[in-house]
């Protein structure tokens, strides 16, 4: 029986730069779902299983902090990345408050993004796959 592949949702709202990482990461062989707003985020998680999202702090509809709210009340178990622009800002730190699992700064190195959304998809220790 084949391996089940990473689920990624990719919320970006620069249309070249969530292109290129989603085609870098289905390269991979990771299952890749791209949202350009946060109504777009917010519909995807209604059908939830993502084991991996990587957020944008700065969307249009709403912050990344609203996504990242929506993530933990709908999938708790998903792992996120957030993925800025910004060093310090009310965004960032909010974000932290939330329990994000990692901070990524722009431009990102793709294979680091790449070992990053591999480390965190892996099951934690007493979890099943």
């Amino acid at each position: 029986m084949p391996a089940r592949k990473t689920r990624v949702l990719l919320v970006e709202d620069n249309p070249g730069l969530i292109d290129t990482l989603a085609d870098i990461l289905w390269a991979t062989g990771m299952e890749v779902d791209k949202a350009l707003d946060a109504r777009a985020a917010f519909g995807l998680l209604e059908g939830g299983g993502y084991d991996v999202a990587v957020v944008d702090m700065v969307l249009p509809g709403a912050s990344g902090v609203e996504v990242i709210r929506k993530i933990k009340e709908s999938s708790p178990t998903t792992r996120i990345v957030v993925c800025t622009a910004y060093h310090d800002s009310q965004l960032l730190s909010q974000a932290c408050e939330l329990g994000v699992d990692q901070t990524v700064y722009k431009p990102a190195d793709p294979g680091v993004l790449i070992g990053l959304i591999r480390e965190l998809a892996e099951p934690k220790t007493g979890e099943k796959p």
